[in-house]
């Protein structure tokens, strides 16, 4: 195929990032100093024009000399102004792919897209800032395409060097796929989420580095004193002012959560599971079903006290810095509705109900363990001793961090259950917050059996996963019963069967470690 470049939209979202990111030193240069005839003002106004210029050069030029080509199993990307760059980014390696459409692009009806690989580093994602949406779809498909053949191909030909021969040369059409929309939130939720999530407490920090931004150039401390000696000497004034500032801040919450939930969506077809949010900025991920290691749902106390719950799906692959959070589903449904919703997108994935309980003898062990935390705090608060008023004294507030250790130990022990039936492992834990993960045996690439001395003595014994992920997802349970434990062993021994995928593709692991 030909090669392309990037959609001219690119350079304008260049621009605007280029036009963000100096503005308050052109606000500086040439508004607050515009008057200024000092050396080192001229000196940095000239400075900034050459910065600016070059800047935008490059931004011309990178586009320019930046071109992809998508070959039958792999894109191909050529980029550097002087320095040139050939990276071929296999399909195979491509985990989840997600899209992102900034306010800059939506109005030229463009999107970011990138496929995130599960390498490190430059290699972990492969991006194209600017795309029209049909070249988006396109690209989308020529992966799909590839994965399909691959799977057609490992029914029709044996062995893997027959099926990558022969995969190049099916090309029968692909089923029509149809997505199943699963959840978009109501008013409601938006309401819901905008409280749960504090969002109004961002107005806060908002303020401060407004004020902090504003205040490096003009001198407002002396005029906000005034304006505090004013709210002060008036309680009618105050009262009217906390009440404004309440409103500003609960608006400002509602406002921020619709924004980034207001058109939240999960669907899925039969292969994939698509969450997309946003609604000035659009960001949405597609995930492989098959790519899906774990299942995790979360309770803080606020939303068990509501009957509230957070599923997030672990998968293979990394997502970048502001998506991380996208492999959520929506964090403020009802429990009941996300075990439901985590059925419905993964059918092979079954939340399992009737867990049991840790043994007595697990609770004496954690009471017996030796509490680091507490202790190295009441060395410190014996030589600081704090004097603080409405503080007790140190020996009180040693004793509460002891009672408060030794009480979160026995709530987690009160929380802590777990199953192991048929291909499923589950565990449940925490204290004040609660943790369920759950995963398949096949999903399984790492099992951990062990006993400390103290396990030992009481007949307990702590197991451990590890699933695929990057970065790598452990998950440990401790003071099971020995039987449960050497039930788990046997339990992932039994898994030979289970390396081979059911898309006929052999697991990317060789030898498999169960300790004990």
């Amino acid at each position: 195929m030909e090669n392309r470049r990037m959609h001219p939209g690119r350079i304008v979202l260049s621009l605007y990032e280029l036009i963000k990111n100096s503005a308050i030193v052109f606000i500086f240069l040439f508004v607050l100093r515009g008057g200024s005839d000092a050396v080192w003002v001229v000196a940095g106004r000239w400075i900034f024009i050459a910065a600016i210029s070059i800047s935008i050069l490059n931004i011309v030029l990178s586009w320019w000399r930046t071109t992809y080509r998508l070959e039958s199993d792999s894109v191909q990307i050529d980029s550097g102004v002087f320095s040139r760059k050939h990276r071929n980014v296999p399909f195979r390696r491509v985990q989840n792919v997600n899209r992102q459409v900034p306010a800059v692009l939506r109005l030229f009806g463009l999107t970011s897209l990138t496929l995130e690989t599960g390498a490190d580093g430059e290699d972990a994602s492969v991006k194209f800032p600017a795309v029209t949406k049909a070249e988006a779809a396109r690209i989308e498909e020529a992966l799909d395409g590839y994965r399909r053949e691959r799977m057609m191909a490992a029914q029709t030909v044996t062995g893997a060097e027959s099926m990558e021969g022969e995969a190049s040369e099916i090309q029968e059409p692909l089923p029509e796929k149809v997505r199943t929309i699963h959840f978009t939130p109501e008013l409601k939720d938006v309401l819901k989420a905008s409280f749960l999530s504090f969002s109004f407490i961002a107005l806060i920090p908002v303020l401060a580095t407004v004020y902090s931004n504003i205040d490096d150039f003009i001198d407002i401390e002396s005029r906000a004193e005034g304006f505090l000696s004013f709210l002060t000497g008036s309680g009618v004034v105050l009262g009217i002012t906390i009440a404004l500032f309440a409103v500003a801040a609960i608006a400002f919450g509602i406002i921020r959560t619709y924004l980034k939930y207001g058109r939240y969506e999960i669907s899925s077809d039969d292969e994939r599971i698509y969450i997309r949010r946003g609604v000035l900025t659009e960001q949405s991920l597609s995930v492989r079903k098959k790519n899906v290691q774990a299942v995790q749902i979360t309770e803080t106390p606020l939303k068990r006290l509501l009957g509230l719950a957070e599923a997030k799906l672990v998968t293979v692959g990394s997502f970048e810095d502001n998506l991380e959070d996208i492999s959520s589903l929506y964090p403020f449904l009802q429990k009941q509705r996300a075990v439901e919703l985590v059925g419905e997108l993964l059918p092979d994935i079954e939340v399992l109900d009737g867990m049991e309980r840790l043994p007595k003898a697990g609770l004496t062990v954690r009471m017996l363990r030796f509490p680091f935390i507490a202790v190295i705090a009441t060395v410190a608060l014996f030589f600081w001793r704090p004097d603080f008023p409405f503080v007790p004294d140190w020996p009180l507030l040693a004793a509460a961090l002891f009672a408060f250790t030794y009480l979160l130990r026995y709530f987690d022990y009160r929380n802590t259950r777990y199953a192991i039936r048929g291909p499923f492992v589950q565990f449940r834990k925490g204290g004040l917050w609660r943790e369920t993960f759950l995963s398949r045996r096949e999903k399984v690439i790492e099992a951990a059996v062990s006993q400390s001395w103290l396990q030992k003595r009481f007949g307990v014994a702590t197991i451990g996963t590890t699933n695929r992920a990057k970065p790598v997802h452990v998950e440990e349970l401790k003071d099971l019963p020995g039987a449960a434990a050497e039930q788990f062993d046997r339990w992932y021994t039994e898994r030979k069967p289970e390396l081979i995928r059911a898309d006929g593709e052999a697991e990317p692991w060789k030898t498999l470690q169960s300790e004990s």
